[in-house]
């Protein structure tokens, strides 16, 4: 099998009833044991300032630096954070034990790989070919869908499979995305033009953290409207570190969601909620 098949596939097999294979079943309960265990008994925290990880080196320079110099004050994950990333070790259980279903071959699961002397833990590799599973929600599935990935990537996956890919010698890497909401799937490949140089990205990331200058900033901040104020950069509302970049930043409370103001020149008829999700 190719694993240019593999959405079609799995989904072929969702429907054709037979009966499933006891060593995979027990494999993908084994899989949910440990991945429950893991986040229920082991601590995370938001940044981690020991060490820089292959699934980190897409970050922007400002973050991994900050990660290493200046942790924040409250470093971990909140209750439902915790549970979305939960959930998605969960979906990536099943689309391993669905790929496995299908007649693909399966295997490196979270095998240890290392470069230039940051390590990493692939997903698996799928069909020989090195595999990352993202879940996404139904906006961000998009890019995976319309393979426009390689234009928008806040995350940093393109970086990240860039790393298992050169340290597992392979010329290309497929990163597998999931619907949360649809369960839609969608296979993109990142050949030669897509990957980055990850050799030489971690060795400009050791540079960075030597150093005892902040770098610049990740994103600006933009234009709210034509109010004259100006929002946080919507890549930046969940970084751990908005408050040190923006400590004079306010929060406030519209009917559509919250909005973060870096600067506030007419004041919104809306509720502040500044301190309040300053506390948490």
């Amino acid at each position: 099998m190719h694993i240019s098949q593999l959405v079609n596939h799995i989904y072929d097999r969702m429907n054709d009833k037979k009966k499933i294979k006891e060593e995979n079943l027990n494999n993908f309960l084994d899989g949910i044991k440990n991945v429950i265990v893991d986040f229920l008994e082991k601590e995370r925290t938001a940044t981690d300032s020991r060490t820089v990880r292959m699934s980190s080196i897409g970050r922007p320079n400002r973050k991994i630096w900050l990660d290493i110099h200046e942790p924040p004050e409250n470093n971990f994950f909140s209750g439902a954070t915790l549970i979305k990333f939960l959930y998605g070790s969960i979906i990536e259980e099943l689309i391993i034990l669905l790929a496995k279903e299908s007649g693909h071959k399966v295997d490196s699961l979270q095998k240890e790989v290392s470069l230039e002397g940051v390590t990493g833990h692939m997903d698996c590799k799928i069909d020989d070919e090195v595999v990352d599973i993202k879940s996404a929600s139904n906006f961000s599935f998009r890019k995976f869908k319309n393979s426009t990935i390689e234009n928008d990537d806040p995350f940093g996956y393109i970086e990240q499979v860039s790393g298992y890919v050169q340290a597992e010698g392979k010329d290309k890497g497929f990163l597998l995305g999931v619907n949360k909401v649809t369960g839609e799937l969608a296979l993109v490949q990142l050949d030669e033009l897509a990957l980055i140089d990850a050799s030489k990205r971690i060795k400009e990331i050791k540079e960075v953290i030597n150093s005892d200058k902040k770098p610049i900033p990740c994103y600006y901040p933009e234009p709210d409207g034509k109010s004259g104020n100006m929002k946080l950069n919507k890549n930046c509302v969940y970084c751990s570190h908005k408050w040190s970049c923006y400590p004079h930043m306010r929060i406030f409370k519209y009917k559509e969601g919250e909005r973060y103001l870096t600067s506030v020149q007419r004041l919104p008829n809306v509720p502040d909620i500044t301190e309040e999700k300053r506390l948490l």
